[in-house]
């Protein structure tokens, strides 16, 4: 019997290292064919960060649209690369967040080139402006350090999991490359940054502006970087009573104006102030921002079940017969109460610049009407935008219909170029 007993466990003992050998022999077939493909998707990531370098210099020298598109799609193809490799080298459970970190940026730079940079690129006659120039180059600076990032790291991506591995300085380019991309896209001051106040003194103008709502308010999530958003660049302050977040402010960077303020707390019920009474208190709030000419708009929001409606003022500074729509503040109020729940305002003060008026209003419409459908003039009036580089620019604006709903275009007076556009629900206020 011990004999039989022998017998089957040394038949079990060596099936189990059969089956463990045979394992093991997968296992590592398995962990080869995945090094091979790592290598090969490796190679790939290398081959499109060398064809994005060469096609940016190709587009700075040519300025051809072949240059332009050839960069797009070898952008295209480093993310999908990139995202593959990322996807390689970790798990649910172990993500890899530097390797991530960098597909990020990359991806943020990939839409920055194929929205922004191509759509500033064709407005302006399929030239590169010189602050497109600049950016590329920054961008071209970047992807070469990222190969020599890729040669130090391309047999050790999985090492790049543990927070104490050297990733050979993935995450500083990552973020250089979402600088750029920010400041290319949302700077004042094209690809760099303009002078700005401190910290302290933007909460001191803060409190200036609203002591009554602060007082008693502490400020939690103190930031001391900068936020910046369409030519805006604003310090984000929020206020709190206790845990329970009451106020958010933004304060310009530069000047010190207020962007942006947006209660957080919840609305006392009463019985709706009605129309008269919300625009007097909506004129009275502006007047400490604005005190010149304004074009009044109102729009009343019905709010599901049983919230309370809001007022939507908008006021439209007007010099010289000429709207300024950077500069247009706009009021949302509580229609049960007359509080104001937010806000905003992106410039002050911009003047009023009188460009070359190199196309008539019947020629805009005779060019757009196929773009735009029925075009209604609208005045001539200023913006900002990405596409003047929130410098202020004279353009004509149009009333017109897109999907259902009433847009404002508004076309440079000089170029003939659309540089802005918004939906449209404001009507006029009358008394």
């Amino acid at each position: 019997m011990d004999r039989y007993k022998k017998i089957i466990i040394w038949v079990m003992l060596i099936g189990s290292i059969a089956t463990n050998i045979f394992y093991y022999a997968h296992f590592r077939e398995a962990n080869d064919r995945a090094a091979r493909v790592n290598t090969i998707i490796a190679s790939n990531v290398e081959r499109n960060v060398r064809q994005s370098v060469r096609h940016i210099q190709e587009l700075v020298e040519t300025e051809s649209q072949e240059s332009m598109r050839n960069l797009e799609q070898s952008m295209t193809s480093l993310v999908l690369s990139f995202n593959h490799w990322v996807d390689l080298n970790q798990s649910e459970r172990r993500p890899n967040e530097r390797m991530n970190r960098g597909l990020n940026s990359i991806e943020m730079l990939k839409n920055t080139i194929s929205h922004h940079l191509n759509n500033q690129y064709r407005k302006n006659g399929e030239q590169l402006t010189k602050y497109d120039v600049e950016m590329l180059e920054n961008v071209s600076q970047q992807l070469n350090r990222l190969l020599l990032t890729h040669h130090n790291i391309e047999d050790r991506v999985q090492d790049l999991k543990d927070p104490f591995t050297s990733d050979a300085g993935l995450v500083q380019i990552a973020e250089n490359l979402d600088e750029i991309t920010r400041l290319y896209r949302h700077s004042q001051k094209p690809n760099s940054h303009p002078d700005y106040i401190v910290y302290e003194e933007a909460v001191l103008m803060a409190e200036k502006f609203f002591r009554d709502e602060l007082q008693h308010l502490s400020i939690r999530d103190e930031a001391f970087t900068l936020n910046m958003r369409d030519g805006v660049h604003y310090y984000e302050l929020n206020y709190y009573n206790e845990d329970e977040n009451l106020y958010t402010i933004w304060v310009d960077a530069i000047d010190g104006n207020i962007r942006n303020f947006e209660m957080k707390k919840d609305i006392v019920e009463n019985a709706e102030i009605g129309e008269a009474k919300a625009i007097d208190i909506a004129r009275n709030f502006v007047k400490q921002f604005y005190k010149g000419e304004l074009k009044e708009e109102i729009f009343y929001l019905e709010q599901n079940g049983s919230a309370a409606g809001v007022y939507s003022f908008r006021f439209t500074p007007i010099r010289d017969k000429v709207e300024i729509v950077s500069d247009a503040l706009t009021v949302n109020l509580a229609a049960n109460s007359g509080e104001i729940l937010k806000f905003t305002n992106d410039f002050i003060h911009t003047k009023v610049v009188y460009h070359k008026k190199a196309n008539t209003i019947e020629e805009i419409e005779e060019k757009y009407s196929e773009e735009f459908g029925e075009m209604h003039y609208d005045g001539e009036a200023i913006v900002r935008s990405f596409f003047t580089r929130y410098k202020p620019r004279l353009t004509y604006a149009y009333r017109t219909m897109q999907n259902q709903q009433e847009v404002k275009v508004f076309i440079d007076v000089t170029t003939g170029v659309p540089v802005y556009q918004l939906y449209y629900i404001y009507q006029p206020i009358v008394d």
